[in-house]
């Protein structure tokens, strides 16, 4: 089998590569085709242009001042700025807190604690974590953000765990925004 191989196979290829040769050699063979005609010299003239500020003289303040405003086409009608007392609003504080359902914080009914990030741990970073976060009708959290960490080797870790909390599904069957999470990082001293 192997001599039917050679005695056939070598010719074969021999051949085939020769034929392919040719074929090369059509392709790159000079036809003494004419150039395309040259195209003319391209001629660039470059003159001095006036600076903005030889365009727009540069006036004082005071000249600008005295200078009556454009006329516009809209009508504004004057503003009455005696119309009353200024009356400040009262400032109050956004109860950030999460629901409570049956006069008790739901708290979460699955917890993946994070795991103290290796990366801080190294370098002796210790803080406070808080995160805020939304819960889903069914329990999900959601839209996981930090709202103030000590260091971004933080964040990872946190947003990757608080991720995988679970809550009770809500009694009014509602999304719960803003629920806000401390986590104390410290290093065992």
């Amino acid at each position: 089998m192997l001599l039917i191989r050679w005695i056939f196979g070598m010719p074969m290829a021999a051949l085939i590569t020769a034929g392919l040769f040719f074929m090369m050699a059509q392709l790159i063979k000079d036809r003494n085709e004419p150039l395309p005609p040259a195209r003319p010299d391209l001629k660039v003239q470059i003159t001095a242009q006036k600076s903005d500020t030889e365009i727009n003289e540069i006036k004082p303040p005071t000249e600008v001042l005295k200078q009556k405003p454009p006329e516009t086409d809209f009508d504004f009608p004057p503003t009455d700025r005696t119309r009353g007392p200024r009356v400040d609003p009262e400032p109050f504080e956004i109860d950030r807190t999460p629901p409570t359902e049956g006069g008790v914080m739901a708290g979460p009914t699955i917890i993946v604690p994070p795991p103290y990030p290796e990366s801080c741990r190294s370098r002796g970073i210790e803080g406070v974590v808080i995160v805020e976060f939304d819960i889903t009708p069914q329990g999900s959290v959601t839209n996981p953000r930090i709202v103030q960490t000590p260091h971004g080797c933080f964040r990872r870790t946190i947003l990757k765990a608080v991720s995988g909390w679970k809550y009770p599904p809500a009694a009014n069957g509602g999304m719960r925004y803003g629920v806000i999470e401390r986590f104390n990082f410290q290093l065992e001293g």
